[in-house]
């Protein structure tokens, strides 16, 4: 049985969020978040490849576009979390629109915006973090203490803190061949919002 709030997990520093592309049935390119977050880029790269190889297996019938996004992230302050976040809960399941939603502050309104980050359980002594959502700088104590209460994202109970990252400018990657480049001052993509 584990213990509420009775570990300090051990934050990163800075740590990367990759964002994968992938064509919906009308051929228009969406671009899609990872919640894991890692603080080695390569390390990144190869979870990148991982899950897209195995959505991909799922669906023949779409291909694998490698063309994507990573932002890094540096740690900027921690958010204490209790247990009356996991208590009485009335968890809720996003669709993908309000998915999409979140990645675009994380891509187009990185400046205003930050990733509330979660230590989501270890395994043979690593850490393991991930982002449960994208909000404005200036949101409020008491609709992040509702954002965690009503969400499925996965969180330590054990944790007694979560933390915010302030996001840089996302970069464009080729996940398969590594290429990187700065991406345009203004960044057009096809989103749902």
């Amino acid at each position: 049985m584990s213990m509420f709030q009775t570990r300090e997990f051990v934050f990163p520093k800075t740590a990367f969020i990759g964002c994968i592309a992938f064509k919906d049935n009308t051929n228009k390119k969406r671009y899609v978040c990872l919640t894991r977050i890692f603080n080695d880029i390569e390390i990144l790269r190869t979870y990148v490849l991982f899950v897209m190889e195995d959505l991909f297996k799922e669906d023949p019938n779409k291909s694998p576009v490698y063309e994507g996004f990573y932002v890094k992230c540096k740690l900027s302050r921690y958010f204490p979390l209790n247990k009356t976040h996991w208590t009485n809960r009335n968890v809720f399941k996003r669709d993908i629109f309000e998915n999409f939603r979140n990645d675009v502050n994380i891509l187009k309104y990185w400046k205003i915006s930050e990733v509330l980050v979660t230590p989501d359980g270890e395994i043979d002594g690593v850490e393991f973090y991930s982002f449960g959502m994208s909000l404005f700088k200036n949101t409020g104590k008491s609709v992040i203490d509702t954002f965690i209460k009503n969400s499925n994202h996965a969180v330590d109970t054990r944790a007694k803190n979560a933390a915010f990252y302030s996001l840089s400018r996302p970069e464009k990657i080729n996940w398969l061949n590594d290429i990187k480049r700065k991406v345009a001052k203004t960044f057009k993509e096809n989103y749902i919002n």
